[in-house]
């Protein structure tokens, strides 16, 4: 196949449906058969991958760091579900060896090419399942146990979604632009609350914070891509309450996120701005912060607007607990998109914004408070109690919510 045919190839599936949302599995496949086109390449190793696509520094750790074969997968997923249903006519495949990342552009047998005689139906697929199958290859063990469990979750069809609960995650789950879903890094809080230094956003994105790292069981934690058991259960039941909003949800653990996604992209963030740096920059437009006791080892929520003095909230004396969650929705950093954040106290309180957040009266009521009558959420954060370990919306009640400036 001549280079120019090769290359106009590549640029039908880069922009396909099955591409086209994900700026990243794009980057990866036009790097990836630029380098065979070019060269031409036999052997394209994963390091080089990292740092020339992903922004990875020349020399480090594959062993550690994942991305290139979590979204080389993906990649190699995409393309079976392009040549088989968008490009079943065309005369060449391209496929990407496992074990090797250089394509290998090869013509269709007779038997295979086989011209559709109508336009081929867009892919049906659970989106349930390559997302939490990600989910299983970023986390621990004792996190794959919940997905094996909520592999098959209740499934909340549209028409079960009330008016105003539809409306809100219109906001989040746009037609035609990606939906990042980007999962705390357990390890970098783990870190942050044994050592006491804050790592900001710009030293987590460029690894620079390594380098303060002493001893091999402190970078041991740093480097475990772990994210909490509470944020993965919140996700699990959002997908299943929001997937049929949903047109493209790309599950991102927060190591391997970029400002470029975040200025492009809707993203949901999990966690808080220790356990997932990728808040902070939202911080100066909200007014509730995370606070981390380390005589309890638990978090709790600050309000710088209170007026006067900050108000702190913890949990209750006696034997009733109170536990908290915030959800703060915000336009992304080009101000194109929308971000939603959760935070929480913990994993009970991150059941309850779930439920929260799916419940047409609680959701209604939300709607009230912030004001401006019954059209789309404007921009806001609130924080919600919940009383004890419960997870009902009935047992939920809101003490902030405000509408947050433009």
């Amino acid at each position: 196949m001549a280079d120019e045919d090769s290359r106009k190839l590549v640029e039908r599936v880069a922009a396909s449906r099955y591409l086209s949302k994900s700026a990243r599995l794009r980057d990866l496949l036009v790097y990836l058969c630029d380098q065979v086109l070019d060269g031409p390449v036999t052997e394209i190793h994963e390091q080089e991958v990292g740092h020339k696509v992903f922004g990875r520094p020349a020399d480090y750790d594959t062993g550690s760091d994942n991305i290139v074969r979590v979204h080389a997968s993906t990649l190699r997923k995409r393309l079976e579900q392009y040549f088989a249903e968008e490009g079943a006519a065309e005369p060449v495949f391209i496929e990407i060896p496992k074990g090797n990342y250089a394509p290998v552009f090869r013509p269709r047998t007779p038997v295979e090419a086989v011209t559709p005689a109508v336009e081929p139906a867009p892919p049906t697929r659970d989106w349930r399942v390559p997302v939490l199958g990600a989910l299983a290859c970023l986390f621990a063990i004792s996190t794959a146990v919940l997905l094996v469990r909520g592999a098959k979750p209740d499934r909340h069809e549209a028409a079960d979604l009330g008016p105003m609960v539809r409306t809100f995650w219109a906001q989040v789950f746009r037609p035609g632009q990606t939906t990042d879903a980007v999962v705390d890094d357990a390890s970098v809080g783990l870190y942050q609350e044994l050592s006491g230094r804050n790592v900001t956003l710009s030293e987590y994105f460029d690894r620079s914070y390594l380098r303060a790292v002493d001893g091999d069981s402190a970078n041991a934690i740093v480097l475990r891509r772990q994210s909490s058991f509470a944020t993965v259960s919140f996700l699990s039941k959002l997908l299943s309450i929001a997937g049929p909003q949903s047109r493209e949800v790309l599950l991102v653990f927060a190591r391997d996120y970029s400002f470029r996604a975040l200025k492009s992209d809707n993203a949901v963030l999990l966690g808080n701005a220790r356990s997932n740096p990728w808040i902070e920059p939202f911080l100066p437009r909200l007014g509730v912060r995370w606070m981390f006791d380390k005589a309890q080892g638990t978090y709790y929520p600050v309000d710088t607007l209170a007026g006067g003095e900050p108000k702190t909230y913890r949990a209750a004396d006696g034997d009733t607990r109170e536990s908290y969650c915030g959800i703060a929705l915000l336009p992304n950093l080009g101000g194109n998109g929308t971000v939603l954040i959760v935070s929480a106290t913990g994993g009970s309180a991150f059941n309850a914004a779930g439920a929260f957040l799916s419940d047409e009266d609680a959701m209604a009521n939300l709607r009230k408070v912030l004001g401006g009558g019954q059209t789309a959420f404007p921009n806001f954060e609130a924080l919600i109690r919940v009383k004890g370990r419960s997870a009902q919306p009935r047992d939920a009640t809101i003490v902030i919510a405000r509408p947050v400036r433009p």
